[in-house]
């Protein structure tokens, strides 16, 4: 089953295939229009300029999905790096003299609050990216714990280079996760959907009723072309949405985060 899932655009582009197959070779074999046969209307030799063009036009907008994916693989581990480096920074602030002569700067920093603090910071991120809403008024705020630290440290004087360096981190993760937000809730225009979805079915419709040489040539032509254009499609709507880990097997890859929170958990603050 996992396997079926991790291949689920191929899956479906072979159910698309046989479908067409089946439909030309069981339906439209056997119905006719003034003594012509529904499935010899038209000569291969016609139509092929139009799956040029049609090829043309999926290979333009694939390449403007693919420059956004391109860029979505590179946050999930520049997200892990920042939280990692807020790890560090925290560890700092336990090694450096600490400074100030409030009763706050006297008393010990709580490695368990700052433990669960950052675990939760880090659940709460891959949560979000897990999650299919994508909720704005989840993940900002959650950021904002992050500064909290900064603010938990500054009332106790610890060292101000720990201090700016959390506060950093927290900043570029935050425009890391605007633009992961900005790419999974701004999908691809709708009408160039439509033209896509349109010529989808312009090239199955000719495949159903176009005349080939030879059987074998009807069944090979008729299911190939059906089974790229299908794949190129579902491959453009899933490279839209890099963060649709509900898509399958067009996702980015989130393991830098989540090894990071394996680490976290293991020997953190322990």
């Amino acid at each position: 089953m996992k396997l079926l899932l991790n291949r689920s655009i191929i899956v479906k582009s072979l159910i698309a295939a046989l479908a067409v197959l089946s439909l030309k070779n069981f339906v439209f074999k056997n119905l006719s229009i003034y003594g012509q046969d529904f499935h010899d209307l038209i000569e291969l030799s016609d139509i092929t300029i139009i799956f040029t063009g049609a090829f043309f036009v999926f290979g333009l907008l694939l390449a403007a999905t693919m420059s956004d994916f391109k860029e979505s693989e590179k946050i999930p581990g520049e997200v892990a790096a920042n939280l990692e480096a807020i790890k560090d920074w925290i560890y700092l602030a336990f090694k450096a003299p600490r400074t100030g002569t409030s009763d706050l700067c006297k008393e010990a920093l709580n490695s368990s609050l700052l433990r669960e603090e950052l675990i939760t910071i880090t659940d709460g991120i891959i949560a979000w990216i897990y999650s299919q809403r994508k909720d704005s008024n989840v993940i900002f705020p959650l950021i904002r714990k992050s500064n909290e630290i900064a603010y938990y440290f500054a009332e106790r004087g610890v060292d101000k280079e720990a201090i700016k360096g959390i506060q950093e981190n927290t900043n570029a993760m935050r425009k890391q996760l605007t633009r992961a937000y900005t790419i999974s809730r701004n999908n691809f225009i709708k009408p160039a959907y439509v033209l896509l979805q349109s010529i989808l079915f312009i090239v199955m419709a000719l495949l159903l009723i176009t005349k080939f040489k030879t059987p074998a040539a009807d069944y090979f032509v008729t299911s190939s072309i059906t089974f790229l254009f299908c794949y190129l499609y579902l491959l453009i709507v899933g490279l839209d949405d890099p963060f649709d880990i509900n898509s399958g097997d067009i996702d980015v890859d989130l393991k830098p985060i989540d090894r990071f929170r394996q680490r976290l958990v293991s020997d953190f603050l322990v």
